[in-house]
């Protein structure tokens, strides 16, 4: 009877520790919600990632974990010290030196980017460059121009992931002439039926007739904006069905892919004293990509990061002496010294050391 008594409060105990474990929830300093930071394990395999309230369920038996979010300090964490499932992250205090507005013909941002693809195995790409954009206001027509280095777990992977993420940089690491904050704030298209209004905190909330999508921080001169496209476009895809059987099905559809798909954006653009920004204060961005490869069946994260290190207003003179200076190759421990004068939030320790191994091999 007392071997089963203390059988009984060891089963207990291990089950509360166990519930107690599960949910994390990731906030910052002030309290608010972190979404969409990745979560790995110290040798650096894919765990999954909080959602849009900083929400993580951790179903994996790894009592250690390391969380990374583009715009704070990565950190990792051992769940027996976790109190109330709670834990905090800082502010990884990424900042642009204010920009003097001259009336010239080009805008000039200078981008840093960081491509890393991670599976249950840990990262297996990595890929990271310069992007020069130029904004030439007459014409509304932004130019790029881009040096980069990669490494993969082979020559095969390098060259089918090279493929996808070239096409991927373009469209979410150069400079865009509209923020996730002026699209969801527009009333054209199918962006009219998301809604944008302000809860108890002060936060704003971006949501449809389904459910929240995202939030709105401005604070300290900057605005923060954390968006789920993929749920986005998942009510979108219902509502524009016209029949109800149609509707069901897509549903259907949507709500299996929903466990293995997500496409988010986090994006910081400084503004001015009444709220408002320019395509020139872009800070810093950060997407993910989560699904299944379909090759491996094994569950993926893709992360593209990107951070604005130089603004400048420059005539067409300026522009082609900048375009002469920047056209060197870049090695990876050029890059790397790269982000240690520019100030950019390094890669978290235990990603760091797997990305490392991916170029000495």
């Amino acid at each position: 009877m007392k071997q089963f008594k203390h059988y009984f409060i060891c089963l207990m105990v291990a089950c509360a520790f166990n519930g107690y474990a599960q949910t994390i929830r990731v906030i910052d300093a002030d309290g608010d919600p972190v979404p969409y930071v990745a979560v790995t394990t110290e040798q650096g395999k894919l765990v999954g990632t909080t959602d849009i309230n900083g929400v993580f369920e951790n179903t994996t038996e790894n009592t250690v974990l390391c969380l990374s979010q583009v715009a704070y300090k990565p950190l990792t964490i051992n769940l027996a010290e976790v109190v109330d499932g709670v834990v905090t992250m800082e502010d990884a205090d990424y900042v642009l030196p204010d920009v003097v507005v001259k009336p010239k013909e080009l805008l000039y941002v200078q981008t840093y980017y960081r491509v890393t693809y991670i599976d249950e195995e840990g990262p297996i790409y990595y890929r990271a460059g310069i992007i020069d954009n130029t904004y030439e206001f007459a014409k509304e027509k932004i130019d790029i121009k881009e040096k980069s280095i990669s490494a993969a777990q082979s020559g095969l992977l390098k060259f089918t992931l090279n493929s996808l993420a070239g096409h991927l940089i373009k469209n979410r690491c150069k400079l865009h002439k509209q923020s996730v904050y002026q699209l969801v704030n527009s009333n054209d298209g199918k962006w009219a039926k998301v809604n944008v209004a302000t809860d108890s905190t002060g936060r704003q909330v971006i949501s449809d007739s389904v459910s929240v999508l995202g939030y709105i921080d401005e604070e300290n001169g900057t605005r923060t904006v954390s968006f789920n496209e993929w749920l986005f476009h998942k009510h979108l895809d219902i509502a524009n069905e016209q029949k109800e059987k149609k509707k069901e099905k897509k549903q259907a559809e949507l709500d299996a892919q929903e466990q293995n798909s997500e496409h988010s954006y986090f994006e910081v653009y400084r503004i001015d004293e009444n709220g408002k920004s320019t395509i020139g204060d872009f800070v810093m961005q950060q997407s993910l990509d989560i699904g299944v490869f379909k090759r491996t069946k094994k569950r993926y994260i893709l992360i593209i990061e990107s951070f604005a290190t130089e603004t400048a207003y420059i005539d067409k003179k300026e522009f082609k002496q900048t375009r002469k200076d920047n056209d060197v190759d870049k090695s990876y421990d050029d890059l790397l010294r790269y982000e240690k004068n520019h100030n950019i939030p390094p890669l978290a320790p235990h990603l760091k050391a797997q990305i490392d191994k991916l170029f000495v091999k």
